[in-house]
């Protein structure tokens, strides 16, 4: 899941050390696999994101009474709150999905295709190497299935996160981008 934000001028100290409980506080629950912030640089805009194993794990979350008392602290450090997006974590890996998040853009194509190939390459030889000769006696159509199924959830879930938030200054708009209307 994916709010977006944009915190009141000279609040986003504030909002950080919200985000920084809302987070923490997520991952007390079970099923949680992983939460960031993320922004623009310069930008008020904030996009928390949430991923929960599975479905009823998110929902017993979204339901929490803990996750309201956090969404009751924050009303007064916003001046938007642009709303909640469903995501399938693939769209994360670069971009934020949705006509409501602008100041999110994507990076250029050789960058996104720089940093996969950097990302998924070690994950296709430790599977070749490490799982494939364990594989040999099951049906095809099985190892063709599980091949797909550990390197996706492996860089939905752990590889992507992590790579694009130490390169988010690098994947992230350039610095003399023309700024939103309202950013001076």
């Amino acid at each position: 899941m994916l709010y977006s934000r944009r915190v009141k001028p000279g609040r986003e100290a504030d909002f950080e050390a919200w985000a920084r409980g809302i987070l923490a506080a997520a991952r007390q629950f079970p099923g949680h696999v992983g939460a960031s912030v993320l922004d623009a640089p310069g930008s008020r805009e904030r996009h928390i994101l949430f991923s929960f194993a599975d479905p009823k794990s998110l929902r017993a979350w979204l339901d929490s009474d803990e996750r309201r008392r956090w969404l009751a602290r924050v009303e007064e450090l916003l001046e938007a709150d642009r709303g909640l997006q469903q995501l399938t974590g693939l769209e994360t890996w670069f971009k934020l999905p949705g006509s409501n998040v602008p100041t999110m853009k994507p990076p250029p194509r050789w960058k996104m295709w720089l940093v996969s190939l950097v990302a998924v390459y070690p994950l296709v030889l430790a599977f070749q190497a490490l799982l494939v000769p364990r594989m040999v006696r099951l049906p095809l159509p099985l190892r063709a299935l599980l091949f797909p199924l550990v390197l996706l959830t492996l860089m939905t879930f752990v590889v992507m996160p992590v790579v694009t938030r130490v390169l988010r200054r690098w994947l992230g708009p350039r610095q003399d981008a023309e700024p939103l209307q309202g950013e001076l």
